[in-house]
């Protein structure tokens, strides 16, 4: 395994641990409607949190980082299931 693969590794799993831990409570908050690992705007692996509107007052509740990894809230509308 290439370091830099090792390495990015090692960051993904540290943003699913910080998932597991915050994803109940983000969920909860309303319209918020997913929560996943994935590219931020700035091109960084970290986690978006997906809200069907209001996403500047979701915005503060939610901290824009934790140890390190960007949190993005995006407006996406609501999320169904086909």
């Amino acid at each position: 395994m290439f370091l830099g693969t090792l390495a990015m590794s090692n960051q993904i799993e540290k943003i699913r641990e910080i998932k597991r831990k915050c994803e109940k409570d983000w969920l909860a908050i309303d319209n918020v409607v997913a929560v996943g690992v994935g590219r931020t705007s700035d091109s960084s692996i970290g986690l978006i949190v997906s809200v069907k509107e209001n996403a500047g007052k979701i915005r503060k509740q939610i901290p824009s980082k934790i140890n390190g990894i960007v949190i993005e809230v995006q407006e996406t509308g609501e999320i169904k299931a086909l």
